[in-house]
């Protein structure tokens, strides 16, 4: 008989599963719906983002931004990977875990559902508009290239939640992803999957959705996800950097904590030597970044 492990529970049938999910999109339609009436907050929350990365040296957007939007098909290529493969990617990983790897797949698919569920509470509680609305000079590369109908305002556009940029649920479901991966095979190549959520980062920054500490935030809410779903065990690193000698078998969320925490370092000092790079002019000619005028947007939404 099935038995729940930490805050997992068992694999059901597809109806129910399907159920399940459901009612999470339902519950973000709801959070959705509250925050239209949090716009100020949402804008405020935004200065404060961008001035923590102002004084840490991270303010890396605009420089992606800016280098995306001269390219057409950087923008083209940005608009539809981040209009597109959050949606495809995540319920395909789902899938499989599902027909083929039935073992992990309780513990990893509470894990994402987890992960959303604290987000929601974020986007609730702590609402954020994206830098496409709050920073000056920043290109909304999905409307500005009308990919999706993201120009139309009753279009695509207009199913998402505007201010729900922290945490970045595009990062966070592509972490779970790889971690997902990762567990619940033993290929030589499983480590690639890791190139999926750092290629979301780059694109979530680029096309003006999210500050790079949102994409922190997802990474984070992915890790308190597989934590909270994780079995309640030790795990020391000389284990997990000595499991390829092990028999094939699934890892355990204590290491996939590990692997999130490790991607986020990596991607966070790759991000901010790229900033310090691409702002190196400005910094020696002491030159402010550019600020937000009395924490308001620029564009209305």
């Amino acid at each position: 008989m099935a038995r729940w492990r930490g805050l997992t529970w068992p694999r059901l049938p597809a109806v129910a599963e399907l159920a399940i999910i459901g009612a999470g999109y339902a519950g973000y339609a709801l959070v959705r719906l509250a925050i239209r009436a949090g716009r100020p907050a949402a804008f405020a929350h935004a200065a404060e983002l961008w001035q923590a990365e102002r004084r840490l040296h991270l303010t890396v957007e605009p420089f992606l931004n800016h280098l995306t939007a001269a390219h057409l098909m950087l923008a083209d290529a940005a608009g539809y990977y981040y209009g597109l493969l959050h949606f495809l990617v995540t319920p395909l990983v789902l899938a499989w875990l599902y027909l083929y790897r039935r073992t992990v797949f309780p513990q990893l698919r509470s894990a994402l559902m987890l992960a959303t569920a604290i987000a929601n509470v974020v986007f609730w509680a702590w609402p954020v508009a994206p830098p496409r609305f709050s920073v000056p000079g920043m290109t909304d590369i999905l409307a500005a290239h009308d990919i999706l109908g993201a120009a139309n305002p009753h279009g695509a556009a207009s199913l998402v939640n505007l201010y729900a940029a922290m945490p970045s649920l595009h990062v966070a479901w592509a972490a779970w992803c790889a971690a997902a991966i990762g567990t619940a095979t033993r290929h030589r190549w499983r480590h690639l999957a890791w190139l999926y959520p750092v290629a979301t980062t780059l694109v979530v920054l680029a096309s003006a959705n999210h500050f790079l500490l949102d994409a922190v935030g997802g990474i984070a809410v992915t890790g308190l996800g597989m934590l909270a779903a994780g079995r309640r065990h030790p795990i020391t690193l000389p284990r997990v950097l000595l499991s390829r000698h092990r028999p094939v078998q699934p890892r355990p969320a204590g290491e996939l904590w590990i692997a999130v925490n490790g991607l986020s370092a990596a991607a966070t000092v790759g991000l901010y030597a790229l900033a310090r790079r691409s702002a190196g002019a400005a910094a020696s000619a002491r030159s402010p970044a550019p600020a937000m005028a009395g924490g308001r947007v620029g564009a209305g939404s």
